[in-house]
């Protein structure tokens, strides 16, 4: 196996983590916290054979659009806050008022100087698209509250949007812009 692929895999374990136990999280607390009935069944009908069945579909429709909501929510804040650490910290190196900013703001813990932070991105990301489009569509099926699915999809256009940012950011490191080195 190649380093990257080895690599791919080790980073895409804490999303996927994440991203199970932000649905169960979401969903037991919602049931803790209203006491509602559950029971557990399986049935070898669909893809999952062990379910979860509510008393009413009210109550399954609102502890899923919320346990949905968690899921999105716990991957979109991480991405989003890695994609703000590699954005300061490019730009603190670039701009030395960026780094007064910081500092006036209580923000250097916040500015990590990781080598790959790319590929960790890309595949945060990668996790936010996949939760969104599993709620967009849990959504579209009237399993899951409207907004709940337009706010995953707003979550995923700003993870994807931070990921070419971050994608520019990596590729001006390798490839300067001639506007800023001119030899003439």
């Amino acid at each position: 196996m190649s380093n990257l692929l080895k690599k791919a895999l080790k980073l895409s374990l804490l999303p996927a983590i994440l991203m199970i136990a932000g649905k169960f999280f979401g969903l037991f607390v919602l049931i803790a916290f209203y006491s509602i009935q559950f029971s557990v069944g399986n049935e070898i009908s669909g893809i999952f054979s062990t379910q979860i069945f509510l008393p009413t579909s009210e109550t399954t429709l609102f502890v899923n659009s919320l346990s949905d909501l968690a899921m999105i929510s716990i991957l979109g804040i991480s991405t989003i806050y890695m994609i703000l650490q590699t954005t300061l910290l490019q730009s603190t190196k670039n701009n030395p008022r960026t780094i007064a900013k910081v500092v006036k703001f209580n923000m250097l813990k916040w500015i990590t100087s990781k080598t790959s932070t790319f590929l960790q991105i890309f595949i945060w990301t990668t996790f936010v698209v996949i939760s969104s489009i599993i709620t967009i569509t849990n959504s579209l099926q009237g399993d899951t509250y409207l907004w709940v699915g337009i706010s995953a999809g707003v979550i995923s256009l700003l993870c994807i949007w931070g990921l070419i940012k971050t994608f520019e950011i990596e590729t001006e490191k390798i490839y300067p812009s001639s506007s800023k080195h001119s030899y003439f």
